[in-house]
């Protein structure tokens, strides 16, 4: 219904926003076409929210997908002789302060984003994304030793690429080593960076890609870190622990999902109009690349922690 009377009902919305005004002022034409746009979206994500909905709430497919989840399940993983993780009170406490990391980092770089020391260039946010995509690099070659030492050979390789992706986004951060340096950025390079350096992640096209990685990402480091502990809560132990990410970070994952969903979802993007309404919209990178790296740094030590229980529980 909203979008077969869009353009009607936001004409009814920009009538009665012009009418509350008491000065007499018209809106700006932009702040029309955005009522528009936002009428729009509102109707597709009801859309889009009633389709997924509707569908997951016929029996018959939940359980296609269930079938369809446990025999992939049983072609790419195997049962590990490791303990469960128990969801008390040292779970709730991590996840609590994985939510005060979160708000703190949310609140500090957004009151602070022009402080170049913090939130700038070469800034302390910065140097903390360099710090932790190392760190996780590190810990993630930990894991890939123990995993050998386990004799889990394609775990081992998995690691490994961990590893190699976080070292090259560590990489990226300092821009090679180029301002550590002072070396010249390649001139075709130079013509398409937004900065000027050598990085790839400041290339426009790249960049809207990663930003969608980071968004679908998110979703899907939620969604498998729901199926983990639905696993872990049945008492199944397999080798999806070295890949699926403890629910610890949902809290940080969530805040990077609202700051990736994208502009054209802001309409419906209700977090993210509470923190504009506060005056802490999503502004920047910097915010989503400092809770990636948290995220990096708790996925790769848990890892390590079971490769390590699992090297043990096998004798080596």
């Amino acid at each position: 219904m909203v979008l077969l009377i869009s353009d009607s009902l936001a004409d009814r919305v920009v009538w009665l926003a012009e009418n509350y005004r008491h000065n007499g002022l018209q809106l700006l034409d932009q702040q029309v076409l955005d009522v528009s746009s936002g009428v729009r979206i509102w109707g597709w994500s009801g859309i889009i929210a009633g389709s997924v909905g509707l569908t997951l709430g016929w029996q018959p497919v939940r359980k296609r997908i269930v079938v369809a989840a446990s025999w992939l399940a049983g072609k790419t993983t195997h049962p590990l002789l490791l303990p469960a993780e128990r969801f008390g009170g040292k779970f709730f406490l991590l996840a609590a302060a994985v939510l005060g990391f979160t708000a703190v980092s949310h609140w500090s770089l957004t009151e602070f984003k022009d402080v170049d020391w913090f939130g700038g260039e070469d800034g302390a946010s910065e140097w903390w994304s360099v710090g932790t995509y190392l760190a996780a690099s590190l810990l993630a070659v930990g894991t890939a030793w123990r995993l050998k030492q386990a004799n889990q050979v394609r775990l081992t390789f998995l690691q490994i690429a961990f590893a190699a992706i976080f070292l090259l986004g560590a990489l990226e951060e300092i821009s090679w080593g180029q301002r550590l340096f002072d070396w010249d950025t390649p001139l075709a390079l130079d013509a398409v960076n937004r900065q000027g350096e050598t990085t790839l992640h400041n290339v426009g096209s790249v960049s809207v890609v990663i930003f969608a990685i980071l968004f679908w990402g998110s979703v899907l480091a939620l969604a498998g870190g729901a199926i983990r502990a639905r696993n872990h809560l049945a008492g199944r132990v397999s080798s999806a622990d070295f890949f699926l990410p403890t629910l610890v970070m949902a809290p940080a994952l969530l805040m990077i999902l609202v700051w990736r969903i994208g502009e054209p979802w802001a309409a419906v993007n209700l977090p993210r109009l509470v923190m504009e309404a506060f005056g802490f919209g999503p502004q920047g990178s910097e915010i989503p690349e400092v809770l990636l790296g948290l995220c990096l740094c708790i996925y790769t030590y848990t890892n390590l922690v079971r490769a390590t229980a699992l090297a043990k529980s096998t004798g080596t």
